[in-house]
Order: C-alpha cells, then structure tokens, then sequence
C-alpha cells in the first residue's frame, strides 16, 4: 500500500526549473488549466471518496488556481470545497490537502497561532515561519491572523515568548528589513561586521542587541557580504560563533536566520529532511 508521502510526490507536477531565489516551493502554474473541469471533477472524485483523483487535481495547481478551483466548486456543488475535503479525507493525507486550500498567508497564520496556543510553544514553528517570510508576506500574515482569529500576532508572540528570543520574534514580526539594491556599501558592510564582532568580543556574555538589529533590519543582499566580512575580524565563520556564544532558543534562531538568510531553499530542504527522518522513526517505533 502506497504511503501518503509516495502518493503525493507521485502526482506532483514538478517544476521543470530551478526554484529561484526568495520562492518557497517547486509546483508552478499549471499550463494546461481548466478550473471548470477540475471543479467537476473534484465533485466525482469527493463523492465516490477517491483520494488519488483529489491528489492529483489539487497538487498540479498552482496556490491561486486553487483558490480558483474553490470560488468554481462552490458555483457547480453549492457547497465550499474546503469542508466537502474535510468530509471526505483523514489523517495526515486530510492534514496535507486542507492545508493546500488555504492561502499562503492563511496557512502560515493558522500555523503560528497553532504553534502559539495551549500548553508549551513550538518555537521551531515560528522560527521557520518568520525567519522565511518577506515584508509583505509577513504584513499580509498578520492581517490573516487578526481575520482568522480576531487576535494580534505581536501580542501573542509577547504573551507566549520571553527575553531576547521575544525580542528577536517580535523584530521579524514587524517586516521592516530593507529592501536588496544595486548600491553596495562597503562602509556600512565593515561597520557591520566589525559591531557583531565586538558585541561577543569585548564581553564575556555577547550582546544579543545589535545581533537582532542588524540581523532583522538590513537586506538580505547587505548581510550575505557582512557574513563574509566577519571572518576578517573573528576568524571563524558567523554560525561558529553563534553556536559558541549563543544558546536555547535564541541561539536556534539565529542559526536558523544567518541559513535562511544565506539560502531560504536550502535552509527549508534541510527542514523538510530533518521532518521526514523524524516520521520514519516515529512510524517504524510505532510499529514494534
């Protein structure tokens, strides 16, 4: 029996390219789009519950042609397509296929307030999220999380986090880094450097204040050249040094951040791998 993992890769329409620089995943527009014909063909497929049809619909299409798909199955069904797949599917296949419904901004919302609520945090959640997500992402996910749940994200990262890990959270929240330019300034680039440098160098317990300020603020572009600028003065990569001086969660993110910052691809592949080692001992433990 296929797993839900093989069946879905089996059906996804891969990207024929590259993913380039900034983008968080490989399924393009589909060329060949026919939304009314898929909203047919979802109502068939929903109905006799065949879950390969429903894969290989939703997961050829791009993030707005299933928005699109939805407004049609709603017109041809009379009901909303999102809670026919709920009816429908189960476990972590239900999980995979809901969660393909919703808008990026929607998902990523209803994935931080999950990771905010309850008992214990899942602070590996929110680094991932915010430490990936641009200005406007970030802008348009808070807007998602007050529409979804009539809550303020800053608010309840602050409820729900403490110390300097809060601070750099709530930093990132905010979307305020700048914008990758054409002009490069190498002055700014040393000073940079230079001040993360002497945050750690002239104290026993390294200041965590400039780290989040740079860190947050500048473009990604500015900071890739300020890394590399760092070893002149420390003589150790920046993520040594991060792994040297800084601990618990705020050491975690600022790893993940310096990863996602240097490649955002590479940093959720490396996620996505850790995530599927982490099932499979899971599922082969379950099954002694």
């Amino acid at each position: 029996m296929q797993s839900i993992t093989e069946l879905l890769l089996s059906k996804v329409n891969e990207a024929r390219k590259p993913t380039a620089w900034g983008t968080l995943g490989t399924i393009r527009p589909f060329l060949n789009f026919d939304p009314e014909t898929d909203a047919v063909n979802l109502v068939a497929a929903i109905k006799s519950t065949d879950t390969g049809a429903i894969v290989q619909i939703l997961t050829n299409q791009s993030s707005t042609q299933r928005q699109l798909i939805a407004r049609l199955y709603r017109t041809t069904a009379a009901q909303d397509l999102l809670s026919d797949l709920q009816g429908a599917l189960s476990g972590d296949l239900k999980s995979v296929i809901v969660g393909l419904m919703r808008t990026p901004s929607h998902f990523d919302a209803t994935e931080l307030r999950r990771a905010l609520k309850g008992i214990g945090t899942d602070e590996d959640t929110l680094i991932e999220i915010l430490c990936t997500r641009d200005n406007k992402q970030l802008h348009e996910i808070i807007t998602a999380y007050k529409q979804e749940f009539n809550r303020d994200l800053e608010q309840d990262i602050a409820d729900d986090t403490s110390k300097d890990f809060q601070r750099l959270l709530l930093a990132l929240a905010k979307g305020t880094r700048e914008n990758n330019t054409d002009w490069i300034d190498y002055r700014l680039i040393d000073h940079d450097a230079k001040t993360l440098y002497e945050a750690k160098a002239n104290s026993k317990t390294p200041n965590p204040d400039p780290w989040i300020r740079i860190l947050t603020e500048r473009s990604t572009d500015h900071l890739d050249r300020v890394f590399q600028k760092y070893i002149d003065y420390s003589s150790e990569e920046i993520e040594k040094t991060i792994q040297t001086d800084f601990s618990g969660d705020l050491g975690n993110a600022l790893l993940s951040l310096v990863s996602a910052i240097q490649n955002t691809p590479l940093y959720l592949a490396g996620n996505l791998q850790e995530a599927v080692k982490v099932n499979r001992i899971q599922n082969c433990s379950s099954t002694q």
